[in-house]
């Protein structure tokens, strides 16, 4: 949404000409959005010259996102694809109206690209590449897949549900189409591991964001976040605490503290104070338990469990918050109460973990 307040993967990189026209001509576009997939998307914060603007997905209250405790948690791999097709249908038609020859990089649809620099600033699209041809403009714009898409939003948002021969076309399209500028590829480049393409450029600027795969975030090397770096991490382990679903197994306590500081120039507001916290999580004592354990040690030696932002559950500014890895908070209660029994805890934070880089080794 690459780890700063929050941020890493409920926030995506926006032209401000698309979000400018999304919001000005496209209102009812966003409206559908927010209908069917239950997230508003809003602006956060714009460029220092005009060129994009981060806009934050976050549940809307009420809905079965937010019921389903998922307030400070990442959002889904679905709704980001959807408000990403959302953007392109809206620069399909700002090209249409400009005549169709203007080539504009109109989104970096990547995680994370918030996470600031040196200089605290926010990263600007990549370079212009060279024009296409008038021949490669004229056979895309007599797409008609293309004209279908962007003529209501809720053909692009339910198309993998639709019909499998035009879900299998817009794959093929995908192919050739750099997924960051949303242009023809030149330089194709393709990443070993993971197998997506991209325009050298452009991933050459989206490496210099966050060494992850702009699609699937597979990392690339080490990835370390901007946690507060006073913190420490202590575990405690009760043998006669046992928790929902775990029974015949101890509990594991992580207790994680930090005292109030002053934001770095890799926060959001460098020189603004914070205050301390401390946050208590558990964890069966159990082999499985203690393997995720060992993982979130190593996450939090990157700096990746916690970061300095906004809370999305009390609101607060400049504040300690989770980031996209989840901990269980209560003993009880459930998946709602962020507590157990969650049969499918272990194995969900373990693939957070992973899509971080953090593997056993």
């Amino acid at each position: 949404m690459s780890v700063c307040a929050g941020q890493g993967s409920d926030e995506v990189l926006v032209s401000q000409a698309v979000w400018d026209y999304l919001a000005a001509a496209g209102r009812p576009w966003l409206i559908d959005f927010q209908q069917k997939q239950g997230m508003s998307a809003g602006i956060i914060r714009r460029g220092e010259k005009g060129g994009c603007c981060a806009v934050r997905l976050q549940p809307v209250e009420g809905s079965r996102n937010s019921a389903a405790g998922m307030m400070d948690g990442p959002i889904s791999s679905e709704t980001r694809k959807a408000f990403i097709d959302l953007c392109r249908c809206a620069r399909k038609e700002m090209s249409k109206q400009e005549g169709g020859t203007k080539r504009k990089r109109a989104l970096l649809p990547w995680v994370g690209v918030l996470e600031p620099n040196a200089e605290g600033s926010m990263v600007q699209p990549p370079p212009l590449q060279p024009r296409r041809s008038q021949r490669q403009q004229q056979q895309r714009l007599r797409k008609p897949a293309d004209e279908k898409a962007c003529s209501m939003l809720h053909e692009v948002v339910q198309v993998k549900d639709g019909d499998p021969a035009v879900t299998a076309h817009g794959e093929g399209e995908d192919n050739k189409m750099c997924s960051i500028c949303m242009g023809d590829m030149v330089e194709k480049t393709t990443l070993e591991k993971c197998g997506h393409s991209f325009c050298r450029s452009c991933l050459d600027q989206a490496f210099k964001v966050k060494k992850a795969c702009p699609v699937c975030r597979f990392v690339y090397g080490q990835l370390i976040g901007n946690q507060p770096a006073n913190g420490t991490m202590i575990v405690e382990r009760d043998p006669d605490l046992e928790l929902p679903g775990h029974e015949g197994y101890g509990c594991i306590c992580i207790i994680y503290s930090f005292p109030p500081g002053l934001q770095s120039p890799e926060h959001p507001n460098p020189g603004v104070r914070y205050p301390g916290t401390n946050r208590v999580a558990y964890l069966p004592d159990s082999p499985e338990g203690n393997r995720v354990l060992g993982l979130l040690r190593r996450a939090f030696e990157q700096r990746l469990i916690f970061t300095i932002g906004t809370s999305m559950t009390t609101g607060m500014q400049n504040v300690i918050t989770w980031n996209d890895i989840h901990h269980k908070t209560s003993i009880w209660g459930g998946p709602r109460c962020f507590g157990y029994p969650d049969p499918t805890y272990l194995v969900r934070v373990t693939e957070e973990l992973r899509e971080k880089g953090i593997t056993a080794e």
